[in-house]
């Protein structure tokens, strides 16, 4: 892994290395203050195994996640727009202004889960289906975060658009996250990555690898009106999971920032991950309450390859 020198040149697609594994990724999420729907989509492209892996997850208070899910797609060549299409769905993605906005488009049919840990059972295969159609902007509410151990960046953004889910429309105006990152993929050990909102227009980001007995990866930022966004090497969290490996309850410290955490919609994937390691990739619409009773929303995402023990307690790790 090697730092960078970020550019606007690194939204768009890279040269691809020769590990059979390497990958690129696109990966944005939005969640309402309120908690009462959000959503996330990610495009990874795998031009080694010729595959593009394309999730398009969204969740709504009293209703079941909506979800697609596909690594099977023909990965799009380097000259070709970023953009996946299939007999189920398509989907493009595009630049609108480097390092600031992206707009995403896509239609297609989209299975629902009454029970999102049924997503984690190969043999369920939804109770049903609907017609799904979005058009969604992210422009970013921060400057870019670029990592200093490997080729990735992350910003916090304003989400606005619309979601068209059969008859339903959602008007979506709600805090969100965007993220970039290529390199040698490997899902293969446990990791947690959160990011979210609070009032007063204030953002957070973390990412800490959970692996025992070794050296944790820890990283991520404080945002807030009138400062330089303040990047932090200290990510600590407590957490509980239920029977299917979904999100119960969490303690997050970002460095200064404390926090207790509810997961309040799971939108969950399976991955049959390229490195041969399937992973249950739990990420959850939660509510954060700070120690000062700030309440916001964001996501929190669990990597957890099946068969991992992945630490649940960093702070006596």
């Amino acid at each position: 892994m090697t730092a960078f020198h970020l550019r606007g040149d690194d939204e768009h697609r890279h040269l691809p290395g020769t590990d059979r594994s390497w990958g690129e990724s696109w990966y944005h999420d939005f969640a309402a203050t309120d908690g009462s729907y959000g959503g996330w989509v990610r495009l990874g492209l795998y031009p080694n195994l010729g595959v593009a892996w394309y999730w398009l997850a969204i969740v709504r208070a009293g209703e079941p996640l909506v979800l697609i899910s596909d690594t099977t797609a023909a990965c799009p060549g380097r000259d070709e727009p970023l953009a996946v299409r299939t007999a189920g769905y398509s989907t493009e993605w595009t630049c609108t202004e480097p390092l600031m906005a992206w707009r995403i488009k896509g239609q297609g049919r989209a299975r629902t889960y009454a029970n999102p840990a049924d997503v984690f059972d190969p043999g369920h295969a939804g109770d049903g289906d609907v017609d799904l159609q979005y058009d969604l902007e992210w422009r970013g509410a921060s400057v870019v975060f670029p990592y200093t151990m490997t080729t990735r960046y992350e910003q916090s953004a304003w989400v606005q658009g619309d979601v068209q889910i059969g008859t339903q429309h959602v008007d979506v105006y709600a805090p969100g996250q965007r993220d970039h990152s290529w390199g040698n993929r490997v899902w293969s050990f446990p990791w947690l990555w959160t990011a979210g909102h609070l009032p007063d227009n204030r953002w957070f980001h973390g990412v800490r690898t959970l692996v025992a007995g070794g050296s944790n990866l820890q990283v991520g930022y404080l945002a807030e009106p009138g400062r330089d966004l303040e990047v932090v090497e200290q990510v600590e969290v407590a957490f509980e999971l239920d029977a299917a490996g979904l999100l119960v309850q969490a303690q997050l410290q970002i460095a200064g920032l404390d926090a207790q955490v509810t997961p309040e919609l799971h939108a969950p994937v399976l991955i049959p991950s390229p490195d041969g390691v399937s992973s249950r990739f739990a990420r959850s619409l939660c509510r954060f309450e700070t120690t000062d009773g700030s309440i916001g929303r964001g996501w929190v995402e669990l990597n957890l390859p099946v068969g991992s023990d992945p630490v649940t307690d960093t702070r006596t790790a």
